[in-house]
C-alpha cells in the first residue's frame, strides 16, 4: 500500500519496464511466440525457457494510452488509464505519452497518445491499484500486457488514492471495500459498451474474455470480483483473477471458498505489509477455483510489484525535491528496493512471466504457457513456492 508522501514524488517517474525489440505484430494470438502460429513449420515446440523469455519480453504490439473518465460507485467520477495494442508502424510520429499529476508530467517509455487501436478483438484486463495508490503505479506490467495483445483499464479508486491521502479526502476502509467492486464493474461496462472515450476501442475489446487484476487492496478487489460480490452481471463469466501481494486477511472463509474463477496469487516472501501468512496462505487454501496457481517470489517485498524503485531514482535525481519527501520515498522503497530484497528488475521479470502466462492461458486458450506455471516444468530458483491445482 502506497502512502501519499511516496506518490507526491512517485508520479514523476516513468515505468521501470524495459521494452524489448518490437516484433512484426498483427491480430494473431500466436504473434511473438517462438514456433507458434505457422501451420507449415516442422520445428520443435518452444521450450519452457523460450516460453518464459517470450512472456518476459515486450510483446509484438506498440502501445497506445489514453485517459478517460467513468462514473463509479456512488457516482464518483473516476479517472481511468487505458492501454491498448497498436499495430506496429501504424502511428509514425505519434506523441510519446505522459502520466500527469498537478505540476508534473511523467514520460512513459512504451506508450503513445493518439494512435488508433489495433482491430483485435483483444481480451480485457482490469487493473486495481493498492490503497493510497494511483492507476498507473505498475506501468511495468500494464504497458507490458498491452504490448502482448490485451486492452488494460485501470481506474483511480477515488477516495482511496494517493491524492486523497494527501488532501485528507480518503474514505473509511469499509466504504472503500464496498466501492471498489462497483468501480470495476463500471469500468468493464464502459469499455465494452462504447462509452465516452471508448467509442473506437470497444470494437477491439472481446467482452467474453475478461480478467480482473490488482495489487494489495487491489488484490482484495480482484478476489471480491471473483466471488461475484458487487454487480453480479459484470462478473458473470469472468475468466481470470490475478492478486498481487493481496490484502485478504479480513475476507471471511465463506467468501474465499465461493471463488470459482481461475486464480493466480503472486506474493513476496519478504512482504511485511501483506505477509504471505495469512494473506496468501488463506486464499491459496480456501479458494475453490481451478486452476489455482500460487507463486511466492523469494525475498520480494510489498512494493516489488510496483514502479517504486524508478520513483526513488527519479526523486533522488531532482534537486527540487524536498529532502523530507525523499526520505519518505526511501522509507516506502525499502519494501521494494532494499538491499536484502530480490532485485526489482528480477521481481518485475518474474511478475511479467507469471501474469502474462496465466492470462494467455485463461483468456486466449494458450495452453502451452501452462508449462511455465506448472511446478514440474516451471520451477525457478527465485520462486520459493510454485503450485498449480487443477
Amino acid at each position: 500500500m502506497f502512502a501519499a508522501a511516496l506518490f507526491a514524488a512517485a508520479i514523476a517517474s516513468c515505468s521501470a519496464s524495459d521494452p524489448g525489440p518490437v516484433a512484426d505484430g498483427g491480430t494473431d494470438d500466436s504473434a511473438g511466440v517462438p514456433g507458434a502460429g505457422d501451420a507449415t513449420t516442422t520445428t520443435e515446440p518452444p521450450s519452457v525457457a523460450q516460453l518464459a523469455a517470450t512472456l518476459e519480453a515486450r510483446g509484438p504490439y506498440e502501445v497506445g494510452v489514453r485517459t478517460v473518465e467513468v462514473l463509479g460507485a456512488r457516482d464518483r467520477l473516476l479517472p481511468v488509464e487505458v492501454w491498448y495494442p497498436v499495430e506496429p508502424g501504424s502511428a509514425p510520429g505519434a506523441t510519446p505519452a505522459t502520466y500527469t499529476f498537478p505540476g508534473l508530467e511523467v514520460p512513459t517509455i512504451d506508450a503513445v497518445v493518439g494512435a488508433a487501436p489495433a482491430p483485435g478483438p483483444f481480451p480485457l484486463v482490469v487493473y486495481s491499484h493498492g490503497s493510497g495508490g494511483l492507476r498507473y503505479v505498475s506501468g511495468f506490467l500494464t504497458e507490458h500486457l498491452a504490448s502482448h495483445g490485451f486492452v488494460v483499464v485501470a481506474p483511480d479508486h477515488v477516495g482511496n488514492t494517493a491524492i486523497d491521502e494527501f488532501t485528507g479526502t480518503d474514505e473509511p476502509q469499509v466504504q472503500v471495500a464496498q466501492d471498489r467492486p462497483v468501480d470495476v464493474a463500471a469500468v468493464i461496462g464502459a469499455a465494452t459498451s462504447g462509452a465516452v472515450g471508448f467509442e473506437d476501442l470497444t470494437p477491439s475489446v472481446d467482452a467474453e474474455r475478461i480478467a480482473v487484476t490488482g495489487h494489495s487492496f487491489g488484490g482484495l478487489t480482484a478476489l471480491l470480483a471473483g466471488s461475484a460480490r458487487g454487480p453480479e452481471e459484470a462478473f458473470t463469466g469472468l475468466d481470470a483473477i490475478v492478486a498481487l501481494a493481496p490484502y485478504s486477511e479480513t475476507l471471511p472463509e465463506n467468501l474465499l471458498s465461493s471463488i470459482d474463477t481461475p486464480t493466480l496469487l503472486v506474493s513476496g516472501t519478504s512482504d511485511v505489509t501483506t505477509p504471505v501468512d495469512p494473506n496468501t496462505d488463506r486464499p491459496a487454501t480456501l479458494v475453490a477455483a481451478r486452476p489455482l496457481v500460487r507463486a511466492d517470489l523469494r525475498a520480494a517485498g510489498h512494493q516489488s510489484f510496483t514502479d517504486v524503485c524508478g520513483y526513488q531514482q527519479l526523486a533522488r535525481s531532482r534537486p527540487d525535491v524536498l529532502p523530507a519527501l525523499i526520505a519518505a520515498i526511501d522509507n516506502y522503497a525499502e519494501q521494494g528496493c532494499g538491499p536484502d530484497l530480490l532485485p526489482i528488475d528480477r521481481a518485475h521479470q518474474l511478475t511479467r512471466r507469471l501474469v502474462t502466462g496465466f492470462l494467455f492461458s485463461q483468456l486466449q486458450g494458450r495452453s502451452e504457457f501452462d508449462a511455465v506455471l506448472d511446478p514440474a516444468t516451471g520451477s525457478d530458483p527465485d520462486l520459493t513456492v510454485l503450485e498449480r491445482r487443477t
